[in-house]
């Protein structure tokens, strides 16, 4: 485990295993912009010189630092040139994602060989880890962070591997630090990158940190220095904290928990967990348990560190997602490719071939598990796309849309709703956001109105009393037609076709759409 080069052909083999492993998500080519993220994103800005196109992408990175708390601008600056160069067309977001997640997959591979993983060891793992539905909507996204800055963050932490041995390091450390920047440009928790990446650029062939220290420390500790980045956002946070950003406190034992689950269901235990026990007792059983420290130093260290730092780094904050378990998962996924490495060097085919196939069995699972979650995410798309479509095209001038939240409908998804129709020419459109009583619910992403709605859109199939009767019906199948999503398209009631007698009023509402 000490050669100095990578075998022949490592750029190869890792160029075409990311493409092979990012082929899991072309189904994604089919999917519509969705209602998540999408809708104030995705959307071109009016032309204007570079100059004032630059101001106008940092005054959103300062707005979205002063209404939320994060502060990033490498991930605004992506959004941008998307939205720029791709015009509001959703085969070009979709292919450019895809491509993307192809980089990412290249990353992970690439770190894994520069830790000394077997190929077809990094390569199961690395569709573990790009196939895992729990994590995987990074990439049905078109905008979450996670999937922006993962390419930057591993591909840090591998410059900083192969710094570590080579005989000039100093474009590696450039590098590695640059990727680390980008990544914490895209999210400041990608702070809990640097000290795995520090471990790495320290002893990249597990040797004595004692010694690694000795050797490399002065160059290690410069690659820290990207912490003064995420220390400093973090104290201005604390010190200005304003009313609707994020709130952070104490590590309650709650949220350790959760992120542990995060963790286990981003690995994919409950589809995996057969094959990684398996895989562990064929290692006892072979007796390559022993040792196996002193063979994979550096890449265990690294996977612990990233383990650690990542679960540690979201303990101060409230709420658990699937995207949080990064960079923490990663960690584990750097364990298991170890876990795999040393089966294929198991002796007894009688431990080595029941591992290999309930890891083989597993891996299938997943994917079919995260091919079935993206039809249903496509599915979520197309039926909030019916009903905008409608309304886009049949709804009165300067009509309000109802958008009543339940177990079927979220207010997020309303918000984003009425973005979609004002980016695609119907600004005179607004949309006002009811529970599930039909009472107003405030939210400053859009304008208060206490205009009446003409018409109602609702996920289930009881309406609120103040619809009237149903105008359109839309429907969305998904797993071979056995689920499906409903919305409901309603004009207002007698209530208020009372109360709002002007001309587009609810008749007219309800003429609009028979003619349409």
């Amino acid at each position: 485990m000490s050669q100095q080069h990578l075998p022949a052909g490592t750029a190869r083999w890792v160029v075409l295993g990311a493409a092979l492993l990012a082929c899991a998500y072309l189904p994604t080519l089919a999917t519509r912009f969705d209602f998540i993220d999408d809708g104030n994103l995705v959307y071109p800005a009016p032309p204007l010189p570079a100059g004032a196109r630059l101001a106008l992408v940092w005054r959103k990175v300062v707005a979205n630092y002063e209404h939320l708390g994060p502060f990033r601008p490498v991930l605004w600056a992506h959004w941008e040139a998307e939205a720029e160069l791709f015009r509001g067309d959703p085969l070009l977001w979709r292919a450019a994602r895809l491509a993307w997640t192809a980089c990412a997959a290249g990353a992970l591979l690439w770190l894994l060989r520069e830790l000394r993983v077997r190929p077809a060891a990094a390569l199961a793992a690395a569709a573990l880890a790009i196939w895992n539905p729990y994590r995987g909507e990074i990439w049905t996204s078109l905008t979450l962070s996670e999937g922006v800055a993962m390419p930057y963050a591993l591909f840090g932490l591998a410059c900083a591997a192969r710094g570590g041995r080579s005989p000039r390091p100093w474009p590696w450390d450039l590098a590695g630090a640059l990727g680390v920047l980008a990544a914490l440009g895209c999210k400041n928790t990608f702070a809990a990158l640097v000290p795995a990446q520090v471990l790495l650029r320290l002893a990249s062939d597990g040797e004595s940190l004692r010694e690694a220290w000795r050797r490399h420390g002065t160059r290690a500790a410069l690659l820290a220095l990207t912490l003064l980045l995420p220390a400093g956002h973090f104290v201005v946070f604390k010190l200005g904290w304003r009313p609707g950003q994020y709130e952070t406190g104490a590590a309650p034992l709650a949220q350790l928990a959760g992120m542990l689950r995060a963790v286990a269901g981003a690995l994919g235990a409950d589809l995996m967990g057969a094959g990684l026990l398996l895989t562990v007792l064929a290692l006892a059983a072979g007796g390559r348990l022993k040792g196996i420290w002193d063979r994979h130093r550096a890449a265990i260290r690294a996977g612990l560190a990233l383990l650690a730092g990542g679960v540690v780094v979201y303990l101060p904050i409230s709420g658990i997602s699937g995207r949080y378990s990064m960079p923490a998962v990663w960690g584990a996924d750097i364990l298991v490719a170890v876990l795999l490495t040393e089966l294929f060097d198991v002796a007894s085919a009688r431990w080595r071939r029941p591992a290999l196939v309930a890891v083989g069995c597993g891996l299938a699972a997943v994917l079919a598990a995260g091919v079935g979650r993206q039809q249903r995410f496509a599915a979520r798309a197309d039926v909030l796309w019916q009903a905008l479509a409608q309304v886009e095209r049949a709804a009165p001038r300067g009509a309000c849309v109802g958008w009543v939240e339940g177990r079927h409908l979220n207010r997020e998804e309303g918000i984003h709703f009425c973005w979609h129709l004002h980016a695609r020419g119907r600004p005179d459109l607004t949309v006002r956001l009811l529970d599930a009583d039909g009472n107003p619910v405030e939210r400053r992403e859009l304008a208060a109105t206490d205009v009446a709605p003409r018409l109602f859109v609702t996920g289930g199939p009881a309406p609120l009393p103040a619809a009237g009767e149903p105008l359109k019906r839309f429907r969305a199948f998904y797993w071979r037609g056995a689920r499906r999503y409903d919305l409901t398209l309603w004009s207002a009631g007698a209530g208020y076709e009372k109360s709002d007698p002007r001309p587009g009023g609810v008749a007219d509402v309800r003429d609009g759409f028979e003619r349409r």
